[in-house]
């Protein structure tokens, strides 16, 4: 029997979780633990062109990325967040990263609450998503610190991986983030910001978002 550390017995130590390995299986596999149908997935997108972007499965409801954090990618960030522009639609539902090491979960939270209406979803998910829907980002991260059924979901889809995974103490320059459309505006959202960032219109969000990130 797994234990799970959670905010009331770490005390005021950062709750931290063991990174999930970089592939889609590993998204794949906690999300169909927690009850999403095993219908939709992940995969990767293999490149730009034309004849790649037509290969990946459609409808394509989210977008995630992982990619090396750097102090230029969080000066930007920061910007974003502080322009006028940043207009941030009611609809987006969104929730902050307290936990170390839990961006490739917060990625499927993210990706998966945007999308509920299109998703079936089930099992602790659902609870989850129902139990949260009122509360706010901070909330929303409070709650999923003592949250031990995601915990050990993602524990074990952790340790599933094709490669040894690390301890849950490793350092990793790593992160994820997913992009959702919600009315008709793409957003980036990465719990370690304070809101999600509005990047403008979007009409296709495959192409769109990464025609963006290529220039």
């Amino acid at each position: 029997m797994s234990t799970v550390q959670t905010a009331s017995s770490a005390g005021s130590k950062k709750i931290r979780w063991v990174p999930l390995e970089s592939s889609p299986e590993a998204l794949n596999k906690v999300m169909h633990r927690l009850g999403a149908n095993t219908s939709v997935a992940f995969s990767d997108v293999w490149g730009l062109d034309e004849e790649l972007l037509a290969m990946v499965a459609q409808p394509v409801l989210s977008l995630i990325f992982l990619f090396p954090l750097t102090d230029k990618y969080d000066e930007e960030r920061k910007k974003e967040i502080a322009s006028s522009d940043n207009k941030v639609s009611p609809n987006v539902w969104f929730m902050r990263q307290t936990i170390g090491n839990a961006c490739g979960t917060m990625a499927v939270f993210h990706a998966l609450g945007n999308n509920q209406q299109s998703v079936p979803i089930g099992g602790h998910l659902a609870e989850f998503f129902a139990k949260v829907k009122d509360m706010s980002p901070d909330e929303r991260a409070a709650a999923l610190e003592t949250d031990e059924i995601v915990a050990n979901s993602h524990k074990e889809s952790a340790a599933d991986g094709q490669t040894e995974a690390p301890s849950a103490d490793s350092r990793t320059d790593l992160h994820y983030v997913a992009f959702v459309s919600v009315d008709g505006d793409l957003y980036e959202l990465d719990g370690r910001q304070t809101t999600p960032i509005n990047l403008g219109p979007s009409t296709n969000l495959l192409k769109v978002r990464l025609l963006r990130c290529e220039t």
